[in-house]
């Protein structure tokens, strides 16, 4: 271990501990309202906000400078005279096992209104998951329950879903555990409450679909990617300002 090692394990001051709680916070902020390709960055942000390190704050401080450069990014919600209704569409991910400490999968989903994000997600879960496939049922269970409120709220405006809500997911292990209810030795540990999206797929409320990694726009949700895949998943649910 060298010196500078040291210096980035070594906790903040009280100054600069507040400063990254505020950095975090806005950054928070931005993430919720509008900038859902934040998401994964404030979530490792987040993690670290009781006891911050040097370079944790060196972090926090790329994120702006992601931000400064990037300012012109926006969502742009179209009205579509033509639609007859409301339409519905998710991306679920999970990267399994990525914390360090506790060994615990982050969740990611992203949800889209008539071709928009209108909701998003990226977060540790809440247990512990024992195989990749296992990570991605929870993080699509989760998904699914947001798609569930989301589909209440559109009812209650009187804009009805007719059809079932397509959930994207690129994993087949889980889809086949979804459409195949039987269990086994692999997957009798799941929690039950997890087997809430078979239970709104038999009941039509939505369907489980497979798609392609490099098509999963909630790959960003759940880890650090290469700024090309970054990039491509960015431009094609955010524009511009002109």
């Amino acid at each position: 271990r060298g010196a500078s090692d040291d210096a980035d394990d070594g906790l903040l001051s009280t100054e600069d501990k507040l400063m990254y709680q505020s950095i975090t916070g806005g950054l928070m902020f931005a993430m919720v309202t509008c900038r859902p390709d934040l998401a994964h960055a404030v979530n490792m942000l987040a993690r670290r906000m009781s006891r911050p390190r040097a370079v944790d704050l060196r972090a926090a401080r790329r994120v702006l400078q992601y931000l400064r450069g990037t300012e012109q990014l926006g969502l742009l919600f179209k009205y579509d005279e033509d639609a007859e209704c409301a339409t519905l569409r998710a991306y679920a991910d999970a990267d399994w096992a990525n914390d360090p400490v506790q060994r615990k999968s982050t969740t990611g989903y992203i949800v889209f209104f008539n071709g928009e994000p209108i909701s998003w997600h990226s977060g540790l879960q809440s247990t512990i998951s024992l195989s990749s496939c296992e990570a991605e049922y929870v993080a699509l269970s989760e998904c699914c329950r947001e798609v569930d409120y989301l589909r209440s709220i559109i009812d209650f405006l009187h804009q009805p879903s007719e059809s079932p809500t397509e959930i994207f997911e690129d994993n087949q292990g889980t889809i086949d555990l979804v459409n195949n209810p039987v269990h086994h030795r692999r997957t009798k540990h799941v929690e039950v409450k997890y087997h809430y999206v078979r239970d709104a797929q038999e009941k039509g409320r939505i369907v489980v679909s497979k798609v392609h990694t490099s098509l999963n726009h909630a790959d960003i949700m759940t880890k650090a990617t290469d700024n090309a895949t970054f990039a491509r998943h960015v431009t094609s649910f955010m524009v511009a300002r002109r």
